[in-house]
This record gives C-alpha cells, structure tokens and sequence, in this order.
C-alpha cells in the first residue's frame, strides 16, 4: 500500500490536519488510499524500510523476507552477484511478493550490496527509516515497534541517536558499552537488524565499501559513535540468526577442557581472516585515537578469539598467511576485494 500520493512530500506542519493533496502527515500518520481518503491511522511503521544483502541464497531467504515485509513498508533485497542456480528462481518468487530485487553485477561485498539498497529507497520511498540485514537474519514480530519504542525514549531524554541495534542473536546478547536512564549503550553491534535513521546516513555516510566484508558494521559504529551519537540497544529487538561454524578444540586428538567443559571455537576460513586482520587493523588505525577504549576493548575481545583459532584451527599454516598479508595490505592502504593471488595462496590444500 502506497503511503499517500505517488507525488507526495511531508508536510512542514506538525498540526497539518487538512490532508490536502500533495502532501502526507508527518512521522506517525499513515493514509489508506482505496481512490479517495478512506481514514488516517497511527502507523508504528513511521516510513520503515529495509534492505537485504543476499549472495547465493536458500528458501530461508523466502522465510525472512517475508517477515521483514510484513514490517516495513517496502523491502529491497540486493543480488550481491549471486552464481548459484537456485538463486534466479528465488529472487524471480520475491519480486512476485512485491519485494524490490536489485541486481549487482558481481560479487560487490555486504557494504555495496546494502549501499546499493539504500540508494534505492533514498531515491524512490525516501523512508524515515532503514532496517539493514543478512540474508539468514530473522527478525520477530515486532522488531520494528520495539526499535521505534527504543528511539522515541531516548530522543525524548534529548539523546542524539545514531542507530538502533538488535538486543540478541539465537539468544546471544549483544554486548553493552554501558546503561544510562534504562538504556543500553551497544559496545560492537553486528550489522543485521541495524535500525538507522536516513538522516544519519545523510550526515555521515553510508557503509563502508572498501572493507567488502568484515568489519563493516565496527567500521560504522565506531564514525557514528565519534561523531557523538548514541548507538542503543532495542529492548526486545531479537533475531534468530546462523551463527557460524564453531568447532572443537582439540590437542593430539583429544579434547580440550576448561573449568569442566569441552572448549570450542568459531572458526573461520583463510580467506575470512584476511579480512578480519586487514579491516580490523584499519579500524584500529583510523579510530583509535578518536575512542581508544573502544579500540583497546575491542582489540582484547578479538585477541581472545584469535588465540584459539589459531591455536586449533584445522589449517592454521593458511590462517596466518592470510592474516600476514591482510596486515601487510592494511599499512598500504589496500581495500576492496582479495587478489586471486592471495587468494589461490591461502587455498587449504
């Protein structure tokens, strides 16, 4: 359902009560148009929209999207330059659903994929609001409602809102930087279920491009917060969500226990820790002088997870290589995609 007329624009008036045709009421108000005006209702969509990153995707996609649309009042999902045969078949049953599906060339990264789905909606909808996520994010019912709930309480106490995060993921919480008048400050905050309003996007730009992956949401929390704002999180904003691979760790065989439990770890391919080290040494150069204690924080939790991965990574002679030259192509200023090269180089044989 459109909202108002094909040409219409906000109102400049915050007590506009004559619907005049041209222009639509501001931020809560939404008008049912069945060819004239049927009734004006409170909507807790506030011109939502989102965007979905998608690469290669599975029927999950369908699931989601779905879920996200019912949401929001228009839903682009980006092709990231998927080569699966699956894929046609999926992104064809979406634009069926009325999804908008964008199509990208090649393989262009999360950050352009979801660029490119901003600069859509910027273009057309021109919404209040952007939800980004992952492919194989989930979101429930009222996500959207609890992350409005979230950003009228704190503009209300005066904050400056840069964004609002999602509070758990499959039951993992997102970690706090602090709580202030009940609310939660996020520390590093994965980038599905981002809720942004388009005027921070507007001021300080969108993702970051050159990362490709990884490290693209820590890179956008960290020039939202150095620009002063806050970066909260929704109560009860959860998404069910794919973790990643978590594997045992293991020594001559035999696993290895801490305070009575089997230790594991999430492991991640060659070709992930190239840019986990070379994007994540950029942030560290590019902030750390701006919020140290977010980088030193930050640097702590990483090390920890590195230790044991390449402590019991099944390929640990790749892993860092791979880490070598993404440090190396960090102090060169080398973003965008991995070289075929390296990439060949880093290939678990």
């Amino acid at each position: 359902m459109p909202w108002g007329w094909p040409s219409a624009r906000p109102c400049s008036s915050s007590d506009c009560c004559s619907l005049l045709p041209g222009c639509f009421p501001p931020r809560r108000f939404r008008l049912l148009w069945t060819g004239r005006i049927v009734s004006v209702i409170e909507s807790p969509q506030r011109r939502t929209a989102a965007v979905i990153a998608a690469f290669n995707p599975d029927d999950e996609l369908l699931t989601n999207a779905a879920a996200i649309a019912a949401q929001v009042g228009q839903l682009v999902v980006v092709d990231d330059g998927s080569t699966s045969p699956t894929a046609t078949s999926i992104f064809d049953h979406l634009t069926g659903t009325g999804v908008t599906v964008l199509r990208l060339d090649q393989n262009s990264g999360i950050a352009a994929a979801l660029n490119r789905g901003i600069e859509e909606l910027g273009s057309t909808t021109r919404p209040e609001f952007v939800l980004t996520f992952d492919q194989d994010s989930l979101p429930v019912p009222d996500y959207v409602s609890r992350a409005l709930a979230t950003f009228d309480d704190a503009t209300a106490q005066g904050k400056k809102v840069g964004f609002v995060s999602a509070e758990s993921f499959s039951g993992h919480r997102v970690p706090v930087l602090g709580t202030a008048n009940g609310l939660n400050e996020a520390f590093d905050p994965m980038q599905s279920g981002f809720f942004i309003p388009m005027s921070t996007l507007a001021k300080l730009g969108d993702f970051e491009a050159g990362f490709f992956i990884d490290c693209v949401d820590s890179e956008f929390t960290a020039r939202v917060r150095a620009a002063g704002y806050s970066i909260l999180i929704g109560a009860g904003c959860e998404v069910g969500h794919r973790l990643g691979a978590r594997l045992p760790a293991k020594m001559l065989g035999r696993p290895v226990r801490l305070r009575g439990n089997d230790l594991s770890f999430n492991y991640y391919s060659p070709f992930r820790m190239y840019y986990i080290m070379r994007n994540g040494t950029t942030l560290v150069r590019r902030y750390w002088r701006r919020n140290p204690v977010w980088v030193i924080r930050r640097l702590a939790e990483d090390a920890k997870a590195q230790l044991l991965r390449f402590a019991f990574s099944p390929d640990r002679r790749y892993l860092a290589i791979a880490a070598w030259e993404g440090l190396v192509d960090s102090c060169r200023g080398r973003q965008g995609r991995i070289s075929q090269d390296l990439l060949n180089r880093i290939q678990p044989r």
